[in-house]
């Protein structure tokens, strides 16, 4: 009897066995598996508004002044540069930036300065020569005098008159070499200045940037015909997403010439050898903007129609506007300026992309930086219905 207890007990673990391990892969049954294993994605509810995918062109570009100058150094000049401003002044035009001192000039200056001390003193030895001889003409019996007085005044009145010659020429030339004494260099527009801290023999002696700026950018010339001027322009500052609007300023019809000599000596690729096309940029506003900035511009084609985004998907942080976006199962953060509300909408003038899907709800906290997989986007349409 025993011995039927243990074959029974055998035949049930052998079953056992069998249905936990055997049926499953016979059937396509998976072997569960712990907490980190768990594959399943999770559902998030995430509502969606999924921005227009329409046709657009991206410039990038680099934040410059309108106007600018860098004063290099004249190595012609033994003296170092007096510079009569302040390092962060703005000046008007014409204001005087810095200056030199030729030496050399100022050598010759000292010259003409002796000259004319020394003619001082010739003349007034020729004026108490002349009172002596008019003392002795006086002194002397008329009928012993040799000469008249006449003869003696004429005599010294043109010593000095040579004199003053020479004293007049010595003064001419100290007002001509006086103009050239010192070297002066003035604005040539208003602007601010900016005065190297390093004083090494490469740095200027100052800069003067205007503080209007641009965006200096290229296109391809395969987007070259679909621009144009007074165009309409998204840009954004790579560094810290901060997003301005502004309009394309200006074109150029021709590729820069070094660039264009090289591409006609290149015969292999048609993108290697694409001419590229400088653009210039105008913006609308500097807030946050500066100077050497990288900035990416994205030009819309065709209907211009302002984006009206739900308002609940936009959030506010230190009154900065921004949405999350669903990049490719990514939860990432695009900065926009927001114009007019309309109803339960808010029109985004700037920081979004084509095809942008904009988490507007989810069941769970979504916040950037969340990988939440690629879901259908029959819930984005839900959301523009």
């Amino acid at each position: 009897m025993k011995k039927r207890t243990m074959i029974i007990a055998g035949i049930v673990a052998v079953v056992v066995i069998i249905g936990i391990f055997v049926l499953p892969s016979l059937f396509g049954g998976k072997q569960a598996a712990g907490p980190e294993m768990k594959t399943a994605t999770e559902d998030l509810g995430i509502e969606y508004f999924e921005v227009p995918d329409i046709e657009q062109v991206y410039i990038n570009g680099v934040v410059q002044p309108e106007q600018a100058e860098a004063f290099a150094k004249d190595n012609k000049m033994t003296s170092t540069p007096e510079i009569k401003v302040k390092n962060g002044d703005v000046v008007e035009p014409d204001t005087e930036l810095f200056t030199y001192e030729d030496k050399e000039v100022t050598k010759e200056i000292e010259v003409q300065n002796n000259t004319l001390s020394k003619l001082a003193t010739k003349k007034q030895n020729i004026y108490k020569k002349w009172n002596r001889a008019i003392d002795t003409f006086n002194k002397t019996k008329e009928e012993e005098r040799n000469t008249t007085g006449a003869a003696i005044d004429e005599q010294h009145q043109a010593e000095v008159d040579g004199v003053d010659e020479e004293i007049f020429f010595s003064n001419e030339t100290i007002a001509d070499l006086s103009t050239k004494q010192f070297i002066s260099t003035k604005a040539k527009f208003k602007g601010r200045v900016s005065i190297p801290e390093v004083k090494d023999e490469n740095a200027p002696v100052l800069r003067l940037t205007s503080d209007g700026l641009y965006v200096a950018g290229k296109v391809n010339e395969k987007d070259l015909m679909k621009i144009a001027v007074d165009q309409k322009a998204n840009l954004s500052v790579v560094s810290s997403g901060t997003t301005v609007t502004g309009k394309i300023s200006y074109i150029d019809d021709n590729p820069p010439e070094a660039q264009a000599n090289q591409n006609q000596g290149e015969s292999t690729g048609a993108d290697s050898s694409m001419s590229n096309y400088n653009v210039k940029l105008a913006l609308d506003s500097l807030d946050g903007i500066k100077n050497g900035y990288h900035m990416q511009a994205t030009i819309n084609l065709g209907d211009n129609k302002p984006i009206e985004v739900p308002k609940k998907a936009i959030h506010d942080q230190d009154g900065k506007k921004y949405v999350l976006v669903n990049d490719f199962g990514s939860v990432i953060r695009r900065d926009i300026q927001v114009g007019e509300e309309k109803g339960e909408n808010t029109v985004v003038n700037s920081g979004l992309e084509s095809a942008d899907r904009i988490v507007v709800s989810s069941k769970k906290e979504v916040k950037e930086g969340d990988l939440i997989g690629e879901e259908s986007k029959e819930s984005g349409a839900a959301a523009k219905e």
